[in-house]
């Protein structure tokens, strides 16, 4: 090895080197703040964090300067979509928690258990590593480090290396309300989440795609970390010729569009029924090409826009009809794009394409979306648009998918108290609700025995402990012949078992 080569091989291993020991640093930093966090009252702690999201409001316009320089966002999605929920979120948040890990007292059977009474309390992991997306780098955040704070946990976020300054505000701002340590960033690319996982956490959080997912997931289980993992989805919107078209366009448009289009539950796809496609491809078509940079944001990144074109031309050399849009301008402006005539060989319907793109597949019935949207490599939401609410709940029950709206789309992913989750290569990781809590707390049993004598099948055993264990055994199936003598037989060997211990 030559000396130039040698030197950079060291200066890689050094810098390695210092990255894992900012992690550990971190994450011991952590568990010393979360000790003490940890014995804090819930209503305790919901008031620190209370407190830094009306901090967060008041200083909304920061927030929103800062997801526009890092990745495009429009003022309106700034405000609406990143800054506009702190505060209703912890207090979402807050009620979920305060009803879900109230401490819960068991009943156990008198007969078996006699004298003793058990009670379940859930308590905090410990410390929470949250691996953070780039499309919503702050409103991202609640559904992870606000429920693991509640809970008692300390967190430490990993920004994605395209938001860093973004994501690292909402921290910042929830630290300034918290003991030191408590809630940190760790910024870098993939390694830096790698580092993290490594530091010791104990659990872990991720947001992202699903190639990504998926080696983040195998790395906690090699280290025995429990990890939820909400990995990408490739959203269906089902049109049924009985919709309100200009509702459903309206939604339709919304929900694809709405930051670009690069968010996991954005409508990718649009199965239209023959009968209303025509109508409804014209009044969407009209729509988009109304839509300019006022509404319509850049895409994030270049790797994204990159993906974008990959789908669009793909699907045009396999034979989709480009009704409006294809094309980009002003850097990494994607112009709002409308495909007809698209087919499952398309990479624009089978692949995520996280873009401002709406591929439509016309479909001569309902049968034939639901088998399409059924055997997508994602499930996380789809949508029914049709005036017969009746009917459309029969359809949400045939779809494999963890989300299912009726006439609208997406926005249950901003209420704490609805889980937000899905099947296949969207992975079975659970964000918001009930559900989501098991990743940031572990059940303890307490029991409490306030016999004084031995229980009955302490040692040693003799033939009346065999005697009585029969007749209970028959008692449970229902043979009473004998049970009378139970009583009989607990008083002896309660007698046996006391002059033996005396």
């Amino acid at each position: 090895m030559n000396q130039l080569h040698a030197n950079h091989e060291t200066g890689r291993a050094n810098g390695a080197h210092d990255r894992h020991g900012q992690a550990q640093r971190l994450v011991d930093r952590a568990r010393s703040a979360q000790e003490h966090w940890s014995r804090r009252p819930l209503e305790e702690r919901a008031e620190a964090l209370s407190r830094a999201a009306r901090e967060m409001l008041r200083s909304r316009s920061e927030a929103i300067a800062l997801a526009r320089d890092e990745m495009g966002k429009v003022e309106a999605e700034g405000l609406f979509n990143e800054t506009l929920g702190p505060v209703d979120a912890v207090a979402a948040w807050t009620r979920v928690v305060r009803r879900a890990l109230a401490p819960e007292r068991v009943h156990l059977n008198p007969l078996s258990f006699l004298g003793k009474h058990a009670t379940i309390e859930h308590v905090p992991r410990g410390v929470v590593g949250i691996i953070a997306p780039w499309n919503f780098p702050i409103s991202g955040l609640y559904r992870a480090v606000l429920p693991a704070l509640l809970t008692g946990n300390a967190v430490i976020v990993k920004p994605s290396p395209y938001t860093p300054r973004s994501s690292s505000w909402f921290v910042d701002r929830l630290a300034a309300e918290l003991p030191t340590g408590l809630a940190q960033c760790l910024p870098g690319d993939r390694a830096a989440g790698e580092d993290l996982i490594d530091a010791g956490i104990d659990a872990c959080v991720f947001t992202g795609s699903t190639r990504s997912g998926r080696t983040v997931q195998v790395h906690c289980a090699e280290r025995g970390i429990p990890c939820s993992a909400e990995m990408g989805g490739k959203d269906a919107a089902i049109v049924l010729r009985d919709c309100d078209l200009g509702r459903t366009v309206a939604g339709v448009t919304h929900w694809t569009l709405s930051n670009a289009g690069q968010s996991c539950g954005a409508i990718e796809i649009a199965y239209v029924d023959a009968s209303v496609a025509d109508a409804f491809i014209a009044r969407v078509a009209r729509v988009f090409s109304a839509l300019d940079e006022t509404s319509v944001a850049p895409l994030a990144n270049q790797a994204q826009f990159d993906l974008v074109s990959s789908h669009v031309k793909d699907a045009r050399s396999a034979g989709a009809t480009v009704i409006t849009g294809g094309y980009a301008r002003d850097g990494l402006w994607y112009a709002p794009t409308l495909l007809d005539r698209c087919s499952a060989r398309m990479s624009v319907v089978r692949e995520e394409t996280f873009g401002p793109v709406l591929a439509v597949v016309r479909v001569a019935g309902v049968s034939d979306a639901v088998a399409a949207i059924n055997r997508g490599r994602y499930g996380l939401g789809a949508s029914i648009w049709t005036s017969d609410v009746a009917r459309a709940k029969r359809l949400a029950s045939r779809l494999d998918v963890g989300i299912v709206n009726i006439n609208n789309h997406g926005f249950s992913g901003a209420i704490p108290s609805l889980p937000w989750s899905g099947t296949r290569d969207t992975g079975f990781g659970v964000a918001n609700s009930v559900f989501a809590l098991p990743t940031f707390v572990r059940p303890r049993v307490t029991t409490v025995d306030d016999s004084k004598d031995p229980d009955i099948y302490f040692m040693p055993y003799d033939s009346t402990l065999m005697k009585l264990g029969s007749l209970i055994a028959d008692a449970q199936l229902g043979k009473v012949g004998e049970a009378w003598k139970i009583p009989l037989l607990l008083r002896r060997r309660l007698k046996s078992l006391r002059e033996f211990f005396r």
